[in-house]
């Protein structure tokens, strides 16, 4: 295990520089600048107005620019952003990539330079970070003829003109090299950067390359060519101006930079994953499963401390349930590490502390604010977590067998103990169950119908008299009003 992050390593007769995450950031923002780029300050991870919960990428506070809807302060931007997302929050832990958090540094062109440049300037900045350019791979837009979306032959050109082989020029669909918002809005084809981390992390088959699920191949970072409007009813058509969009993930740069295992043992998580390994109690022995726990953890509390600086608590609903959901799930992977009490607070002065300059002063001010809110809110789900984990296995003992649980038994688990049915479905994934949700949602409903019929039965009962002591106020356990 590593104590600390080396600044240097001596290898063979040379030596190779280990890069922090702070230094990473430092170097990306300063060698855009002295390119033109002119610095803007990330966007605060939480917009009211925004139409997701949290920042999701990097290039979302400047979709107005590119769509040229207002005009940008400058033509050449570079900032770096806060970003987090939980579409695929189940994937967090499986892999030695995903999170849930992530901090994204982005150069932009809007309506300037395009793909011969975008790609000039990247080579030139991975030179000076040292990246071995015999260990880079590209993926291409392969094109889409069902919707007129021709193959980008201009990409392949320009990368085969800056001397990258044919056989690492990988032609790729939809869903991995064309770029959208999710919905309406600027989209266009984007080339992806990866970094070849070796065979020993390969699958092992002759045909493993960028796209492969394996652990090989890293993507670092993409080049979006910002060129059409998608509307609504999913047809493409030019935006006035065409722009450059591309982002570089922080962390997955301080893996490559950093030789790091995977994303979580870089210099921004160890501390954290350091403190966890020493609350671990006896766990089940399993240690695949403690591996992907603390993966899950440290990737949670991370997240919990940036949208608890971003001023969010946890809640119902919107954006304060993501918070919630986050810091359960964490909490329950505690258990699969022999930890049952309160721990997650305490994994937030480590991270922040490692954070630095990441983090400004005023937030690392704020941090002990947080952890105590993140402490509150797993300490009063303690109780309901215990008895949902101890609830789970009879329902497991009880299903004889069975691989599909009944939904209704996860809908009387929530309704009965306020064990969310979500993180059921996850600890009986774990040991291979599915659910039958259609009886869930049965349940749901019929919960519903009941519900909603008894309201109807409060309502006409207390328009029968206007004396503001009839029984059925008294024996509902409402006041009377003032």
């Amino acid at each position: 295990m590593r104590t600390q992050m080396k600044k240097v390593e001596t290898r063979g007769d040379h030596e190779t520089r280990r890069w922090s995450a702070e230094e990473i950031a430092r170097e990306y923002v300063g060698f855009f600048r002295k390119r033109g780029h002119l610095e803007i300050a990330g966007s605060p991870l939480v917009v009211p107005e925004n139409t997701t919960s949290f920042v999701i990428a990097g290039m979302q506070p400047l979709i107005p620019y590119l769509r040229s809807d207002v005009s940008p302060p400058a033509e050449r931007l570079v900032d770096l952003q806060r970003c987090l997302r939980t579409d695929d929050v189940d994937a967090v832990g499986s892999n030695g990539r995903k999170l849930t958090s992530f901090h994204m540094l982005g150069n932009w062109s809007v309506g300037g330079y395009g793909r011969r440049e975008a790609i000039r300037l990247a080579l030139e900045l991975l030179a000076v970070y040292g990246v071995d350019r015999e260990r880079l791979w590209v993926t291409v837009f392969a094109g889409e003829p069902g919707l007129g979306l021709a193959r980008d032959e201009e990409v392949i050109a320009e990368w085969r003109a800056a001397d990258v082989p044919e056989e690492r020029i990988v032609p790729l669909g939809m869903d991995d090299n064309f770029w959208t918002t999710g919905g309406p809005g600027p989209c266009g084809p984007n080339s992806e950067l990866f970094v070849d981390r070796g065979e020993v992390l390969g699958c092992g088959r002759a045909e493993c390359a960028p796209g492969c699920a394996c652990e090989r191949f890293l993507e670092i970072w993409n080049l979006v060519f910002i060129e059409f409007e998608r509307h609504e009813d999913g047809h493409f058509s030019p935006l006035p101006l065409r722009s450059v969009d591309t982002g570089m993930g922080l962390e997955r740069m301080a893996v490559v930079l950093q030789e790091a295992p995977s994303i979580f043992e870089i210099d921004l998580f160890w501390p954290a994953l350091e403190r966890l390994r020493a609350l671990e109690g006896s766990g089940d022995g399993d240690e695949a499963r403690a591996e992907r726990a603390r993966r899950v953890i440290v990737d949670h509390a991370r997240a919990a401390l940036l949208a608890g600086l971003a001023g969010v608590v946890p809640g119902n609903l919107g954006r304060a349930s993501v918070l919630r959901r986050l810091i359960r799930r964490a909490a329950r992977q505690g258990r699969a590490l022999g930890i049952e009490r309160p721990f997650l607070g305490e994994l937030l002065e480590p991270l922040a502390r490692a954070h630095g300059s990441l983090l400004p002063v005023d937030e690392q001010g704020r941090v002990a604010e947080v952890a105590r809110m993140v402490t509150d809110e797993e300490r009063r789900f303690a109780r309901v977590l215990t008895a949902g984990l101890r609830a789970l296995e009879r329902i497991v003992a009880e299903n004889g067998g069975d691989e599909i649980v009944p939904g209704e038994r996860l809908f009387l688990l929530h309704a009965e103990r306020g064990f969310p049915a979500d993180l059921a479905a996850e600890v009986l994934a774990e040991r291979g169950l599915a659910v039958d949700w259609s009886g869930y949602e049965q349940a749901l409903a019929g919960h519903r119908a009941v519900s909603r019929v008894s309201a109807e039965r409060r309502f006409r009962g207390r328009s029968e008299s206007s004396h503001p002591l009839h029984p059925l106020s008294v024996e509902s356990g409402e006041m009377p009003a003032n």
